[in-house]
């Protein structure tokens, strides 16, 4: 019996040798990889292929160091630009962190998926890694400087957390989330559209400005007879305040992310963009939002005013019944208001008692959130987006009409709203 546990023994240790000089047990080789954080993907100026841009940590000996971004051009796809880097550079590119991918603008134009189709096939990135189009082109805006970090990647994470869905102020989506929408009956998603824009100038414009100015504006890009070095990026960025394309900042310029919009996808294809005030109407819906902000307009003593308005959901639900040979879809929405500010000022006993929000306003928060949640659900049906899982409905509990109405669901829907606000007691 010891015979057999001794020679157990010495197989056991001689395969764990071999892992050991062969693999290193699977740790990563700090020297010779690339972390990558972020990736953008963007249309090329000439050709049908990808550029594509990764964010790469550099590792500081205190906390998170500055960050490096290098682009592939024109590759034929994801896959064969991270074969490039490593090739080109010798570092090898690993997404095991990747938690963030910028697609953009012009790219929506295309079939996402046909780029996208990388990390549902690539187990080292994760399906919880959040999607995003961005405004312009995705290289500029991960060279983009935040005032809260040297990571763009991280600063716009933030903006997509999920705290921000919470509130109802942006459309957060995973690559899972949008994979399921597109390889379901109703090909639909969405994705928060990103943009930057000029905020203000930043304390110690001095230094920034020396890093600006040694900054080529562009990141570092690979081609076939190019090689690249990994070297920290202080570029700045300069926006409108619309948005879009930037270009290299002036001194001490920082830049601000935006994401209150939402940009509609049919069958992987742009198809509409909501607007901020319905992106708040559809998270209210739709999503895990728990308490949102919004303004509305109501007439008090015969003026018509302002008010911010705290608004908390208890329940939403949609459901698909049939009238006939008409599907109704309806929603229905319970929650409670209160009044938080008020565009001119109220007299003390106003004031005393602001949780409580009166007839009129909560009837005019009812009429705008009804407002908003229809031109949400119009525009999404006109261009052919299940924004609101209709056909998904139709598809799982009306089996029998699924044929009949499949293609015309969504247009011949009579909507029905059953909306009510209460005030805070």
């Amino acid at each position: 019996m010891n015979k057999v546990w001794t020679r157990i023994f010495l197989i056991a240790a001689a395969a764990a040798f071999i892992l050991f000089i062969s693999n290193d047990f699977g740790l990563i080789d700090i020297r010779e990889t690339a972390i990558v954080v972020a990736l953008g993907i963007d249309m090329p100026n000439e050709g049908d292929g990808l550029d594509v841009t990764a964010q790469i940590a550099v590792p500081a000996s205190a906390g998170s160091g500055p960050a490096g971004n290098v682009t592939v051009k024109n590759a034929r796809s994801v896959g064969d630009a991270v074969a490039m880097m490593n090739r080109e550079t010798g570092w090898y590119p690993t997404l095991v962190h990747c938690r963030l991918v910028l697609v953009g603008e012009a790219l929506t134009e295309r079939d996402l998926f046909d780029a996208l189709d990388y990390f549902l096939r690539n187990d080292s990135v994760e399906d919880s890694c959040l999607v995003a189009v961005c405004s312009g082109r995705a290289e500029q805006i991960m060279a983009a400087r935040s005032p809260v970090g040297d990571i763009s990647a991280e600063a716009v994470l933030k903006v997509l957390s999920a705290e921000a869905q919470k509130t109802g102020q942006v459309s957060v989506n995973t690559l899972r989330t949008f994979a399921i929408g597109y390889y379901s009956v109703t090909e639909s998603g969405y994705l928060p559209y990103l943009s930057v824009k000029r905020e203000a100038e930043s304390q110690g414009g001095g230094a920034q400005a020396g890093g600006a100015k040694q900054a080529s504006g562009r990141a570092p890009s690979i081609g076939r007879n190019r090689r690249w070095r990994l070297r920290p990026q202080p570029i700045l960025l300069a926006a409108s305040a619309e948005g879009g394309e930037g270009k290299a900042g002036e001194s001490g310029s920082a830049d601000v992310f935006d994401a209150a919009r939402t940009m509609l996808f049919y069958r992987g294809r742009r198809a509409a963009l909501l607007t901020q005030e319905e992106t708040l109407a559809f998270n209210l819906a739709c999503a895990r939002t728990d308490l949102a902000y919004g303004n509305v307009h109501a007439e008090k003593d015969g003026q018509e005013r302002a008010y911010n308005l705290q608004m908390k959901i208890g329940k939403k639900k949609r459901t698909l019944r049939f009238t006939g040979e008409t599907p109704v879809f309806t929603f229905r929405i319970r929650a409670k208001a209160r009044i938080v500010d008020a565009d001119r000022a109220d007299g003390i006993l106003a004031i005393a008692k602001t949780q409580i929000a009166d007839a009129a306003v909560l009837r005019a928060a009812e009429e705008k959130f009804r407002s908003e949640l229809m031109s949400a659900y119009r525009k999404a049906a006109e261009a052919g987006c299940d924004l609101f899982g209709l056909k998904l409905k139709l598809y799982r509990f009306c089996h029998k009409q699924y044929e009949a109405h499949k293609d015309t669901a969504l247009t011949e829907a009579a909507l029905r709203f059953d909306i009510r606000f209460s005030s805070v007691k």
